[in-house]
């Protein structure tokens, strides 16, 4: 007996084709024994701390697995997680209540659930991720309380794993040799999984809602994660189809390659650059190899990470002289460290805050310590002063004061550089990042005051929309294809250039293909994404004319949806290639 064709829709999370059975992601039950009276809470809660160090040895093994298959952004979640699973007032928590007779499983569990619905319950639009983060930790702690192995979930063949959501350590200890592609029935186009799947270069969709759980294990599917379709029981027409498409694909992918190192130059002559967001060394080298033309987000927050005190000037510099040998004079543009939200750093003894993410954060902390970004101003001059293209790049701006004071530090850094190195004659570009509302609506504002505006969708995104992309239930609606958030960005361009100023986008919408013919018709200067997507990008800019995404960009402004701008924007693509 055979079982009926089925076709679900969601979200093309990372590209890609896959053909294979079907495997259904097994969560851990783990239900709290009782009694719930603890005998012995001294004995107890060095169960607890027992627990939380093989929870951290693990978070560790994972780290540095990622680290190795994806690089250090796609690492840096597990340098929170073990940041979590440290948290002094879950411990406290946690600890008062075996103190008053609770077995230590479910003074655990409570705790953590305590502090999770606490930061989903905020306003912050990030906060849910956070949430979830703190889940996933808990449940591993727990886990190891209770004695309980997690599900093998061990692929014996190459197989297209299905699951209603993935946290990112799921994610990471699937073999992913063994994995064709991710499917998911929650979760955004932002999501942990979908960015790790990029990052792994693993085809995935998400959103493609509860009925996907229903497929039977071992069943065939084809998954078209450039459209976000996937096929289960398809026909023999199906698959016949399917193999010619995916042929195509990896084709065009191969050719991509073949050309990634040309310039990205417009069939008008309109000259773009394309270039990479970076957390560290490996990422550069990979950029490189992927034809990127520079670095366009070079995150540096992995340098205060898993330490006990401020990195030294030393330290900093040797570290981000590496990253400049290696891009052999490309631009480089550096966000100074956007410490706080989601990466708290015991040693800098920040407060505990109701919402870290709209709290003390990013270029907001200079104020009280301004030798952080000094002492990075400086370490990154001092590691470019020979024939490096840096550009220095502010996190978090909302207004124009927090720009001025970062002025003052940068005419004292360089005030430095100049006294080491007398001969010294070097510039570098100031600039800021537009991901707060505010910033986008007076970009006029700080015109006088920097050199280049970059864009980071990701946060825009969410906090125009007040959408979570880690949150299952709203990840749908936080697309940076909402007419919105894609308003807000042309504003943001027509306003900078009208001052003179470059614009680049650093957010996960520039390396989006659909994109394109939007970004180049409101003048965008510099595209800026993961390696793995250069090659397609530049190769959809040379196809294009940028006179005639200009009309496409003033319709795509008129639609009413994220859904309709997408649709409309599918049809322009493939009418300009074709033309």
């Amino acid at each position: 007996m055979f079982n009926a064709k089925e076709t679900y829709k969601g979200i093309a999370a990372a590209p890609g084709f896959a053909q294979g059975p079907l495997f259904l992601f097994q969560e851990s039950n783990l239900t709290l024994p009782e009694p719930y009276q603890c005998k012995d809470p001294e004995i107890a809660w060095e169960r607890v701390l027992s627990a939380i160090e093989d929870s951290k040895k693990e978070i560790r093994s994972m780290r540095a697995r990622v680290l190795q298959e994806a690089g250090k952004e796609q690492a840096a979640i597990f340098d929170a997680h073990e940041m979590m699973v440290d948290d002094a007032a879950l411990h406290e928590m946690t600890q008062a209540s075996i103190q008053e007779g609770i077995n230590p499983e479910k003074a655990w569990f409570e705790s953590v659930e305590v502090f999770a619905d606490m930061l989903a319950d905020l306003p912050d639009p990030l906060l849910s991720a956070r949430a979830a983060d703190v889940r996933d930790v808990g449940r591993r702690v727990l886990a190891h309380l209770l004695g309980i192995q997690a599900p093998a979930n061990v692929l014996m063949t190459p197989s297209i794993v299905i699951a209603r959501d993935l946290a990112p350590s799921q994610t990471a200890l699937m073999d992913h040799s063994m994995v064709l592609a991710f499917c998911t029935a929650e979760g955004g186009p932002t999501s942990h999984t979908a960015i790790l799947a990029k990052a792994l270069r693993i085809p995935a969709v998400v959103g493609l809602g509860d009925a996907i759980l229903e497929i039977q294990v071992g069943d065939l599917a084809l998954v078209d994660a450039d459209s976000g379709r996937v096929t289960v029981n398809p026909d023999a027409e199906d698959q016949a189809a399917f193999l010619k498409l995916s042929q195509v694909a990896a084709g065009q992918r191969f050719a991509d390659l073949s050309t990634a190192f040309e310039p990205a130059v417009t069939f008008d002559g309109k000259q773009v650059e394309v270039v990479a967001n970076i957390g560290g060394l490996a990422d550069a080298r990979q950029s490189i190899e992927m034809g990127a033309e520079g670095v366009g987000l070079f995150r540096t927050e992995f340098v205060y990470l898993n330490r006990k005190s401020l990195p030294t000037l030393d330290e900093q510099v040797n570290i981000y002289r590496q990253i400049f040998d290696t891009m052999i004079g490309k631009p480089v543009v550096v966000r100074t460290v956007d410490i706080g939200g989601d990466k708290q750093i015991d040693y800098l003894g920040i407060n505990q805050e109701p919402n870290p993410f709209l709290g003390w954060r990013g270029i907001r902390m200079i104020s009280e310590k301004p030798e952080i970004l000094s002492d990075q101003l400086l370490a990154l001059m001092l590691a470019a002063r020979d024939d490096a293209d840096l550009r220095i790049m502010l996190p978090m701006v909302s207004q124009v004061e927090e720009v001025l004071q970062a002025r003052v530090l940068l005419d004292e850094a360089y005030a430095k550089l100049r006294q080491q190195y007398p001969d010294c004659t070097r510039t570098y570009q100031f600039g800021m990042m537009v991901e707060v509302p505010s910033a986008a609506l007076t970009v006029e504002h700080f015109a006088p005051y920097v050199d280049f505006y970059s864009i980071g969708t990701n946060d825009l995104t969410q906090y125009t929309l007040a959408a979570d992309r880690m949150n299952a239930r709203v990840a749908n609606l936080a697309s940076p294809f909402h007419p919105a958030v894609l308003s807000l960005i042309e504003r943001t361009v027509r306003i900078a250039h009208e001052h003179g100023k470059w614009v680049g986008m650093c957010g996960e919408l520039a390396g989006e293909p659909l994109a394109v013919p939007f970004l180049l018709g409101i003048g965008l200067d510099e595209f800026s994404m993961s390696a793995a997507a250069v090659p397609a990008i530049k190769r959809i800019i040379r196809k294009l004319n940028s006179v005639d995404c200009q009309p496409v960009a003033r319709n795509t402004l008129t639609c009413h949806s994220a859904d309709a701008v997408r649709e409309y924007l599918q049809s322009e693509l493939n009418r300009l290639i074709a033309v």
